[in-house]
């Protein structure tokens, strides 16, 4: 091959990579996933640090405002990423974390 064939090839290659996906394609292998436990059916969940304040409080508000069942709130502790994690008296645990446009979020696990 010849100079001039490597630079049509290439640049028939980059501009395949600027054309639109299809829609059945597969994610990227070197996507970045959310944390394990995260995923929802349309892609990964990106969980930020739940808001300040003791860990059982904003747990029973976060609950309570996003309609699940919950008692009382026995136990919460704030994870190393900033999420909590809280656990109702009758048993129901629930991952407390904010999502990026949507705010505080109380998902059961």
């Amino acid at each position: 091959m010849n100079a001039r064939m490597i630079g049509l090839i290439g640049l028939c290659a980059l501009t395949a990579c600027n054309s639109e996906p299809a829609d059945d394609a597969a994610p990227a292998a070197d996507a970045t996933l959310a944390p394990a436990g995260t995923m929802e059916a349309n892609g990964p969940t990106v969980m930020e640090p739940a808001p300040d304040g003791l860990p059982t409080r904003i747990a029973r508000e976060i609950i309570t405002a996003s309609g699940q069942a919950c008692a009382e709130v026995a136990n919460a502790e704030r994870g190393a990423d900033g999420t909590i994690t809280a656990t109702c008296s009758s048993g129901e645990t629930y991952h407390v974390y904010t999502a990026p446009g949507q705010g505080p979020v109380a998902a059961p696990r």
